[in-house]
């Protein structure tokens, strides 16, 4: 546009030349061409018009740019406006699912690798987190929810025969017909150990259609709940799993090494990765010290010596077994 204003007549030529043979090779060329035009052309007639030329077209360029920002700001709310409708709406599916992390981070009561938390109900219940794990609750006039979002939890229920008590979990639902015991929830799967009393445990397929149907859980006995629904029934010492919770410590009975690690895990500051298909084989009884994973790790590879522990600084930490001899 400048060159077409040149006071050299064959290089202004040469520009108009070259400017119609742009407009010619697009129809957007040439309408922004005419935008450019009818533009410039509002330009002069307001220096041409105004007796003051100077104000009057600064007038001009400064409604010009105001229209340009008024413009900016409505692509910008409109943008903004679209990105509420799409994003909000999934946050708010996702945030009471308890797999993702928002749910995790809205939690009543969260704890992190190697912590111990506590906390009393409003209705005096009373709930232990143990290592990393989270939980949130909902109590109202007809019930009282608590759902494990990861993580193990003790519970110790306060009666109230006119209002039930449920421990929830993706893969089932506990409700307390007695006093005490412990949910885990974990890449494992659920486990429910009874410590005082009885639970009735049922899949999510169970509660949501209302049924009755349900297993029993008494003191002395726990069960596992999977993708594949409630597992068998099996003892368990009540006594060694509450000294465990009181001393920090992990005990275990016949237990897979899989679900030992699963544990050791959540009091690792770092990551624990390990052969679960293969570990799951390899079962143990025995005490290990929940406030010290590495001097566990140090306790598994002295008895179980075909154990093979590798870690980067502390942190990283993988566990798997050694070769087969040939």
């Amino acid at each position: 546009m400048v060159r077409l204003g040149s006071d050299d007549a064959e290089e202004r030529a040469r520009a108009q030349a070259g400017f119609a043979a742009w407009k010619a090779q697009d129809r957007r060329h040439a309408q922004a061409a005419a935008r450019m035009e009818a533009f410039i052309d509002q330009v002069q007639a307001v220096r041409g018009q105004a007796t003051g030329g100077g104000q009057a077209a600064h007038a001009a360029m400064r409604a010009a740019s105001q229209l340009r920002r008024r413009q900016r700001t409505a692509r910008w709310g409109s943008a903004l406006a679209l990105a509420a409708v799409l994003i909000l709406p999934a946050w708010w599916l996702l945030r009471d699912h308890p797999a993702s992390p928002w749910a995790q981070e809205l939690a009543d009561l969260r704890s992190t690798e190697g912590q111990w938390r506590h906390q009393v109900l409003d209705d005096g219940s009373q709930l232990t987190l143990s290592g990393a794990g989270a939980v949130r609750w909902r109590l109202d006039a007809h019930q009282r929810v608590v759902e494990l979002l990861r993580g193990s939890v003790l519970v110790q229920v306060a009666h109230d025969a006119s209002r039930p008590f449920y421990v929830q979990t993706p893969l089932g639902r506990v409700r307390a017909l007695g006093t005490r015991f412990t949910v885990t929830y974990d890449a494992a799967g659920v486990r429910v150990e009874m410590l005082e009393s009885r639970v009735a445990v049922q899949t999510p397929q169970q509660w949501q259609s209302g049924s009755h149907e349900a297993v029993e859980v008494s003191a002395g006995q726990r069960v596992t709940l999977g993708d594949a629904g409630v597992g068998r029934v099996e003892p368990l010492d009540p006594q060694g799993v509450e000294q465990g919770w009181r001393r920090h410590q992990l005990v275990v009975d016949d237990r897979p090494l899989s679900e030992v690690l699963d544990e050791l895990a959540r009091h690792h500051t770092g990551s624990l990765h390990f052969d679960r298909a293969a570990l799951s084989t390899v079962r143990m009884t025995g005490v290990l010290p929940l406030d010290d994973p590495g001097q566990a790790l140090q306790l598994l590879q002295q008895t179980f010596p075909q154990l093979r522990v590798r870690s980067l600084a502390s942190r990283w930490v993988w566990v798997g077994l050694a070769p087969a001899p040939p």
